[in-house]
C-alpha cells in the first residue's frame, strides 16, 4: 500500500508513526483529522463529506491555518468544477516562502476523477500539497472519489454529534463568551434544538447574548431565548396529551397545524413516538427498571426517557390501540374518509379522550 504520509518527514516523532499504523487500521474520523492536522502529517488529497457541517468547516479552517498568514493568499487556492490540467497546475506548484500549499475542491465530476486516475495523479498532488475535496453532506460509498480515496484511508467522515460532543462544544463556547454553562442545562438545550451544530451553536448565541459577560445561562434563559426544533414542541405536545392535559395538547397541535405542519406528517410523527413508547412499556412489561428501558431504546437519549416516563402512564393494551389510531390517518385520508385535518383530530380525540390511571 502506499504510504498515508508519503514518507514521515520529521523522523524522531514516535506519536505520529503510532498514528499513521493506528489510522489504517482503525478508519478515519475528525478527531484522527485534527491529529493528524496537529501534527502536520497530511500531505495530498483527502474526501471530507458528513452531515455535520459546522464541524467539517472547522476541520478546513484548520488546515489553513497550518499556512502563514503572511502569504495565505498565495498558497490557498479554491477550486469549483476544475478539470485535471487546473487542478493538477495549482496542486504541483511549490509554495511561495511557506512549507505547504493548500487546494481545496469544492465541486467536481466523475470526469475529473477519471482524467486524474488515467494520468496516476489521484495519488500524487505534490510534496508540498494538501488537497481537500470537501463534499457538503454525506457522500455514497459508490462514489468515484470514494471509492478511489477510502482504500488509501483518506475518506475523512463528519458525522452527526452525539450528546457527549454537543455538550462539550457548548461548554467550550460558553468559556469563548465568558458565560456559565453547566453540563445539564447544556444537555436541556440539545434536547430543545437537537445536534445541528450549526443551530447549537446559534441558538446558544442568542442565550449567552441574553445573559451577557459574566451571565449564566440557565434554563430560564433557555426558555426566554431559544426556538426549539418542531419535534420538542411535538414532544411536549404528546406529553401533555398524555398527562390527561388535553386543553394545553390540543392547544399546541393547532399551533402547529397552524404554523404549517400537515396533518400527515404529526399523524406519522405521533405514531412513531407512540411505538416508541409502547416499546418502553413492553421493556418494563418484562421487568426492566425505568433507567435500563430507556437504554434499550433507540435514538436520543432525550427521546427514550421521555418515552419511558409517558409509557407508565398507559398499558400496552391502549398504547397498542394508539397506535393503530394514528396508523389509520394515512388511509383514512387517502380513502377520502375524513379530510387530512379531521382524520388527525379524530386520532387525537380517539386515543387521549380519556385519562387513563397510571400503571404500577
Amino acid at each position: 500500500m502506499r504510504s498515508f504520509f508519503g514518507g514521515i518527514r520529521s523522523a524522531g516523532n514516535i506519536f505520529v508513526v503510532s498514528f499513521a499504523v493506528a489510522w489504517y487500521h482503525g478508519g478515519v474520523n475528525e478527531s484522527e483529522f485534527y491529529k493528524a492536522t496537529q501534527s502536520r502529517a497530511l500531505k495530498g488529497p483527502y474526501l471530507l463529506h458528513g452531515e455535520e457541517e459546522l464541524t467539517k468547516a472547522a476541520a478546513v479552517a484548520r488546515v489553513k491555518q497550518l499556512l502563514d498568514p503572511g502569504v495565505l493568499a498565495l498558497n490557498c487556492q479554491s477550486l469549483q468544477n476544475p478539470d485535471a490540467e487546473t487542478l493538477l497546475s495549482a496542486a504541483d506548484q511549490l509554495p511561495f516562502f511557506d512549507a505547504m500549499r493548500l487546494v481545496l475542491v469544492e465541486s467536481w465530476d466523475d470526469a475529473l476523477i477519471d482524467a486524474l486516475e488515467t494520468r496516476n495523479r489521484l495519488l500524487t498532488m505534490g510534496d508540498t500539497t494538501v488537497v481537500l475535496f470537501v463534499q457538503r453532506g454525506e457522500c455514497r460509498k459508490t462514489n468515484r472519489l470514494f471509492k478511489a480515496l477510502a482504500p488509501e484511508n483518506r475518506v475523512v467522515a463528519f458525522e452527526r454529534l452525539t450528546m457527549d460532543r454537543a455538550v462539550n462544544m457548548l461548554m467550550r463556547e460558553s468559556a469563548l463568551r465568558n458565560v456559565d454553562l453547566n453540563k445539564a442545562t447544556a444537555q436541556a438545550l440539545v434536547d430543545r434544538v437537537g445536534f445541528d451544530a450549526y443551530r447549537l451553536k446559534n441558538e446558544f448565541s442568542k442565550a449567552a447574548d441574553y445573559a451577557g459577560p459574566g451571565g449564566a445561562v440557565t434554563v430560564a434563559v433557555l426558555n426566554e431565548t431559544v426556538t426549539p426544533s418542531p419535534e420538542y414542541d411535538a414532544f411536549e405536545m404528546l406529553d401533555a396529551l398524555l398527562a390527561g392535559q388535553r386543553k394545553k395538547g390540543y392547544a399546541m397541535l393547532l399551533n402547529a397545524l397552524d404554523r404549517g405542519e400537515t396533518p400527515l406528517g404529526l399523524a406519522g410523527f405521533l405514531e412513531g413516538r407512540l411505538k416508541l413508547i409502547l416499546t418502553a412499556r413492553e421493556h418494563l412489561d418484562r421487568g426492566l427498571d425505568p433507567r435500563s428501558a430507556a437504554r434499550q431504546l433507540p435514538g436520543s437519549p432525550y427521546a427514550a426517557q421521555i418515552a419511558v416516563k409517558n409509557a407508565q402512564k398507559r398499558t400496552t393494551e391502549a398504547l397498542r390501540q394508539a397506535v393503530t389510531a394514528f396508523a389509520a390517518v394515512d388511509g383514512n385520508i387517502k380513502q377520502g374518509i375524513y379530510r387530512d385535518r379531521d382524520a388527525l383530530l379524530l386520532a387525537v380525540l380517539n386515543t387521549f379522550e380519556q385519562k387513563e390511571e397510571v400503571k404500577k
